[in-house]
């Protein structure tokens, strides 16, 4: 007897369980974060709360409605989403795209999987995306003209326009 995989639609939105992703219309576990990896995203997130930005800083793999058919929802590791575009903190997982999406690279993540999660992004019109590898201590950046530039940690990255930050100086030099 064969068990068909149930497709999932817009309706089963508020359904989808923690810890997953939604890719297509199918589920797809995500790995929980390691230490280092929760580390680097509360240190983070942390420097973008004490910019005093006006808007909003959201952790913890915050959904995103990248497309409701097929339904496609990605989990971000951060995002920023101005007050223009969202006057209160949101509820529930968004479908407006954020100004910018942070993501930590971790050492289960394929090329692949990050290359198709930043592809959604920028479909979904997200403004930013940062992508930091604390293994190789290399910031990827793609800015609103979908302009791409590599830093190491040592140099500055402006994470948002006026809002730039070196991350050595808030992860430490050690690798």
């Amino acid at each position: 007897m064969t068990v068909e995989e149930k497709i999932l639609t817009y309706g089963d939105l508020e359904n989808i369980p923690e810890g997953f992703e939604v890719i297509r219309g199918r589920l797809k576990e995500l790995a929980p974060a390691g230490g280092e990896h929760g580390f680097f995203e509360a240190e983070v997130a942390f420097e973008l709360k004490k910019a005093e930005l006006k808007g909003f800083v959201l952790v913890g793999e915050v959904g995103l409605v990248i497309s409701k058919n097929p339904l496609t929802v990605r989990a971000a590791d951060i995002v920023f989403i101005s007050k223009d575009k969202c006057p209160s903190v949101p509820k529930g997982m968004l479908e407006v795209p954020p100004d910018l999406v942070v993501e930590i690279i971790s050492p289960s993540n394929t090329f692949e999987e990050i290359e198709d999660k930043v592809a959604d992004y920028m479909d979904f019109g997200v403004g930013r995306i940062v992508l930091i590898d604390p293994h190789l201590r290399k910031v990827t950046l793609i800015d609103e003209n979908r302009k791409i530039s590599i830093r190491s940690f040592e140099e500055e990255v402006e994470f948002l326009p006026g809002f730039k930050l070196k991350l050595s100086e808030i992860l430490g030099g050690k690798k």
